[in-house]
């Protein structure tokens, strides 16, 4: 995968929105977290920081007090998180990783899983924060393994380079030195969305039903949820 496709407009033109719609759900699954374990930084970084969704979400709620920066490699997307600034909000078009920098929290969100070498880039921001907050795929399960188009598919759509199970994720946090304070799944759209046809009417209703017995096993069966990791 060419990481060029991020800053020479490519992605942009695949994915218009940028993950503004689904902004709003995962500001309030961070801001969950953050309460849940009494955390209230005063300064967030958001790293690949996207059309600036999250921040934007953060900075009416949970976080309208800090101070919020987003830094992002797509020229097309940080024009599109420009919109949202304002004098405690800001966005640039940079790469964080070479930057002499320290927050509170950093955010990763949606990240890892498109960069060639995501365990340098694990260590390269370790330093940068005391907190961290990842929000992680979970490409890999029985579906994916006996449907690898769906894996194909991810990869051409949206960039999913790397593909994971959630025992791979905790043991690279592990091999990285990250501790992984708290952490939830994240469901996918298909799970929360109202259903458009029968068929799609009658797979919420089984994944549903199969999370709420036993979250892991539905996971590895079905795929398409995530992992939302608070780390330090």
């Amino acid at each position: 995968m060419n990481s060029n496709i991020y800053t020479d407009g490519t992605y942009f033109k695949n994915n218009p929105e940028w993950g503004l719609k689904d902004a709003e759900w995962k500001a309030q699954i961070i801001s969950a977290l953050l309460k849940k374990n009494n955390l209230t930084p005063n300064e967030i970084i958001d790293v690949g920081c996207g059309a600036g969704g999250i921040l934007k979400n953060l900075s009416e709620g949970i976080a309208k007090h800090a101070k919020l920066t987003g830094y992002d490699i797509s020229p097309q997307a940080v024009a599109m998180a420009k919109k949202f600034e304002t004098e405690k909000l800001q966005f640039y078009n940079d790469d964080v990783v070479g930057k002499n920098i320290h927050t509170a929290l950093m955010l990763v969100i949606d990240v890892v899983e498109h960069l060639d070498d995501f365990y340098n880039f694990l260590e390269s921001i370790k330093s940068k924060s005391d907190h961290f907050i990842f929000h992680i795929p979970l490409d890999l399960s029985c579906r994916t393994i006996l449907k690898p188009h769906v894996l194909l598919q991810q990869r051409n759509a949206v960039g999913h380079i790397h593909y994971f199970s959630k025992e791979m994720v905790l043991w690279i946090m592990k091999d990285k030195g990250y501790t992984i304070v708290d952490w939830m799944y994240t469901k996918p759209v298909v799970d929360i969305n109202p259903p458009d046809s029968l068929k799609r009417r009658v797979k919420k209703i089984l994944r549903n039903f199969s999370f709420s017995v036993n979250k892991d096993l539905s996971a590895k069966l079905w795929g398409n949820y995530s992992m939302m990791i608070l780390a330090k």
